[in-house]
């Protein structure tokens, strides 16, 4: 999924979503790892899908990016560490805006923030582009 395919997810949810949590994390390194283990008696092997952190090989929780204020701050940080930023939430909607980026509306202050800083990451990936 391209970065601006997730925008446009992120920015039509209604909710977190852990797909969308999984979508962010693979951006910042985290990786989907399938094993197969054998579990039952006939030796069947049934399949383990897991995360591995990004700085490792040590399985681990993708954090809730989408749900949590602290874990999109953490997304934030990783996208650009010295960006000015702010959240808001007033009248149901959570409002987010990085840098000189423009101000984005969720559901949540952490998805909110999730689209500026995924926005600003764009604009950052350009400008080293250009």
């Amino acid at each position: 999924m391209t970065i601006e395919q997730l925008i446009t997810k992120l920015e039509s949810a209604d909710t977190g979503d852990r797909i969308l949590d999984g979508a962010i994390g693979s951006l910042l390194g985290w990786r989907q790892k399938v094993e197969y283990v054998r579990t039952d008696p006939n030796g069947e092997p049934s399949k383990k899908v897991f995360w591995v952190v990004p700085s490792g090989d040590n399985p681990g929780v993708v954090p809730l990016f989408t749900s949590s204020i602290d874990a999109a701050i953490e997304l934030l940080e990783n996208i650009a560490p010295s960006a000015r930023w702010g959240v808001s939430f007033a009248g149901g909607i959570g409002t987010a805006v990085v840098g000189d980026g423009p101000y984005c509306h969720a559901p949540t202050t952490a998805m909110a923030l999730c689209i500026a800083a995924l926005k600003a990451k764009l604009v950052n990936d350009n400008h080293v582009n250009a």
